[in-house]
């Protein structure tokens, strides 16, 4: 049971596996535990970076369970939403690598394997996983699959293109580990927001920690403020509402990023400036959002640059939040035409012909066949 929780210490309550192994936050001022005050700070800096923790040197799994719930005592003391995020999104990918190697190992110790299972497909998220015959892909029920698939919009996901057999979709095993990925988030979360804890009742040692990330979680919202309100005018109501869940550190869908960098591409806004709208998102990148920004671009990759989706296909996507000021329009480049908004730039025509109005992939007239990749962020 220990090394499951080591590896993913947010199936069981924190506080109560505190309190079994006799520890009281007080002690944690004492010098025996510098390493493990140090190793939890090392894991919400991970979080703060955008990157997975991973220790450079092996602790107990004691020490990396106490890690991780000295982390999340830390990260709910700042009260910075945004940080809850980012740790959050940086255990579940920690949880989605070891969750792929743990399944992949099941040759080597199917014991271990129906214990990870077990415990987190159906006693975490009440799925039913089995393995195939020959060991090679995952089964899940098709109620299973279709409850926590559709939440992805691309073609990957959707059942027709899947094998299905007598009630089960077949998936490969990082795909049945990313399809849960998003409740090891939510779960994390949910762990975070139980924690009563406050900042006067920390012992020094995690008061110091605190403090100073508080002052990197200001400095960083400093730096990644997205566009004012009052610059936002222009823009229609799908569009703030992007820009909205950005600067509160939320993570918008790969469609709503797509939505987002093709918009503000097709009004004449720059790589760059398109780029830094990410920066505020708990998973970004920015080698991969660049990349990203300029594949839509048509900058990269097969050099073809695509338009904005249609309203029609915002409205399919579940991005649209249509107001009077959106009038008649059939594509959001076309919003404040008539009253001088935002709307006004490239890709954008008279009656709409150039903007993409059957899909948010369209490719310039005349500039031939080509494939699409698909990433995590924008």
């Amino acid at each position: 049971m220990n090394r499951l929780l080591a590896r993913y210490p947010f199936v069981a309550d924190a506080g109560d596996y505190l309190r079994l192994l006799d520890y009281r936050l007080e002690e944690f001022d004492e010098p025996p535990m510098s390493s493990v005050v140090d190793r939890a700070t090392r894991r919400v800096m991970a979080a703060v970076k955008g990157i997975v923790y991973d220790p450079e040197e092996h602790a107990s799994m004691d020490e990396e369970i106490v890690s991780f719930i000295l982390a999340c005592v830390m990260v709910k003391a700042t009260k910075s939403r945004a940080l809850y995020r980012r740790f959050a999104l940086s255990e579940a990918k920690r949880a989605e690598g070891f969750l792929v190697n743990d399944l992949d190992a099941v040759n080597k110790d199917s014991r271990d394997t129906m214990e990870v299972l077990n415990s987190i497909f159906k006693g975490v998220f009440g799925v039913e996983a089995i393995h195939s015959s020959d060991d090679s892909t995952l089964m899940l029920r098709v109620e299973d699959y279709l409850r926590y698939s559709t939440r992805f919009h691309d073609g990957h996901w959707r059942l027709i293109n899947r094998v299905v057999h007598k009630g089960y979709v077949h998936l490969s095993i990082r795909d049945a580990v990313r399809l849960v990925r998003d409740e090891i988030y939510a779960l994390v979360l949910e762990r975070l927001e139980r924690i009563q804890v406050e900042y006067e009742h920390l012992p020094e040692a995690l008061q110091r920690r605190v403090t100073a990330l508080k002052g990197m979680m200001l400095e960083i919202g400093r730096e990644e403020f997205i566009e004012p309100v009052m610059e936002r005018r222009g823009y229609p109501p799908c569009i703030i509402n992007i820009l909205k869940a950005l600067e509160q550190g939320s993570n918008p869908s790969h469609t709503a990023r797509v939505l987002l960098a093709t918009y503000m591409l097709g009004i004449g806004k720059g790589v760059d400036e398109v780029c830094k709208l990410f920066r505020n998102a708990p998973d970004y990148n920015e080698r991969v959002t660049r990349y990203q920004v300029e594949h839509l671009a048509g900058l990269r990759g097969n050099r073809i640059r695509y338009s904005c989706p249609s309203c029609s296909k915002v409205a399919s996507q579940g991005l649209c939040f249509k107001s009077d000021e959106c009038d008649s329009i059939t594509n959001p480049l076309q919003f404040g035409r008539y009253k001088g908004g935002a709307g006004r730039g490239r890709g954008y025509g008279s009656r709409g012909e150039d903007v993409g109005a059957d899909g948010a992939y369209e490719r310039k007239e005349g500039e031939g066949e080509g494939g699409r990749e698909e990433h995590e962020e924008v």
